[in-house]
């Protein structure tokens, strides 16, 4: 009877070190995967801005292409793809949640406002947002005196103006 309870004993052991061995193979798996994903997502957003680009630039194409013997096209300021960028109450929660400016401190400026010129940097919207409000694909953002300022792609002036809430 010894030798059966240790050939089982043994049999426990061997087999707890192969799930052992197993379960760190499948964790290792599992985070390669994830860091699979976060790639291809970067990808996907910069294949997004891409084609958005492409797209602004075959419109403007087919407007040069056109014959001058149409009607007249309103200028560019007045085109509707060009109108005020509009957020919802529940868009702009959604952006104020992902994006929280740091509290003004120091001496008050001048707010920015709609129209205002825009320097400096920039930066994207992250995907999470773009993907929930697609008209901001391609758009872009800055914090100024505790306000976001968002940017429309291919523009250098604040379209959206959001303050604390």
């Amino acid at each position: 009877m010894g030798n059966i309870e240790r050939w089982l004993l043994a049999l426990l052991s061997v087999l707890a070190v192969v799930s052992c061995v197993c379960a760190a193979i499948v964790f290792m798996q599992a985070a390669a995967l994830k860091a699979e994903v976060a790639t291809l997502q970067r990808e996907i957003i910069a294949l997004k801005l891409h084609i958005a680009r492409l797209d602004q630039i075959a419109s403007a194409n087919e407007v040069r292409e056109k014959p001058s013997s149409e009607t007249p096209k309103p200028p560019p300021e007045n085109r509707p793809d060009q109108a005020g960028l509009t957020l919802s109450r529940e868009e702009i929660q959604l952006i104020r949640d992902y994006i929280k400016p740091a509290p003004v401190a120091g001496a008050a400026t001048e707010p920015i406002k709609v129209g205002d010129p825009v320097t400096g940097e920039t930066i994207p919207f992250p995907s999470p947002i773009t993907e929930k409000v697609r008209k901001l694909l391609g758009a872009r953002f800055t914090i100024r005196s505790g306000v976001i300022v968002i940017i429309r792609n291919g523009s250098r002036q604040a379209d959206v103006v959001i303050g604390p809430s």
